[in-house]
């Protein structure tokens, strides 16, 4: 596994549009992992440092990984990707959101194979309907780009693809044939559950 790399899992913990803690929900039956498990799972078959930031740590005893809470209330993901690149050193950081049920390591691995000639390399969706949009939550992120963060969040600034621009990062296009694709489907409302069966484990 890379040695200059760590990857921080953005788990949050107040799930507003989904109606209760995604986090705890279980895939493939009762006896599969819990969403937030499955994510930590495959983000350590390539990553051998892992940190979960979220709001109610001391829920989550059981994840085997250190976590940390947000140090700037009512922030979003944004705090949350300081308080994991703080924990660590790393000259880069893999940050994803707890809410990918379809992430894969080879997904994974081909990010971590994207050229790196800015302060980040974020997928971008380039599908009819989303073509431009980024995915900052699912991303890599050079040491150099913390204090970035780190000023945006003193200032009170708290729009990540804002402050992403400004970098600016490396663009790994995702086109709508990819398989790739897929895998940065996240679960944001019940409904999406529905179009699980869709897809194709990769």
């Amino acid at each position: 596994m890379p040695t200059d790399l760590s990857c921080v899992i953005i788990a949050g913990g107040q799930a507003r549009r989904f109606g209760s803690d995604k986090r705890r929900l279980r895939l493939w039956g009762e006896a599969g992992p819990t969403l937030l498990e499955h994510t930590l799972a495959v983000a350590q078959t390539v990553c051998a440092r892992v940190v979960v930031s979220l709001n109610d740590p001391s829920a989550w005893p059981e994840l085997g990984v250190p976590l940390v809470q947000d140090r700037y209330a009512n922030a979003g993901p944004l705090a949350g990707i300081v308080a994991g690149m703080q924990h660590f050193a790393s000259e880069w950081t893999l940050v994803l959101a707890a809410d990918l049920p379809l992430l894969a390591t080879p997904f994974l691995a081909e990010l971590l194979a994207q050229p790196r000639h800015g302060l980040a390399v974020v997928p971008q969706r380039q599908t009819a309907e989303q073509r431009g949009g980024w995915e900052p939550l699912c991303a890599l992120y050079q040491r150099a780009a913390l204090p970035y963060f780190e000023q945006a969040l003193a200032a009170g600034q708290h729009q990540l693809i804002r402050i992403i621009a400004q970098l600016p990062p490396q663009i790994w296009p995702i086109a709508s044939t990819s398989p790739w694709l897929q895998c940065l489907h996240n679960l944001n409302r019940l409904d999406d559950m529905q179009q699980l069966a869709a897809f194709k484990v990769l």
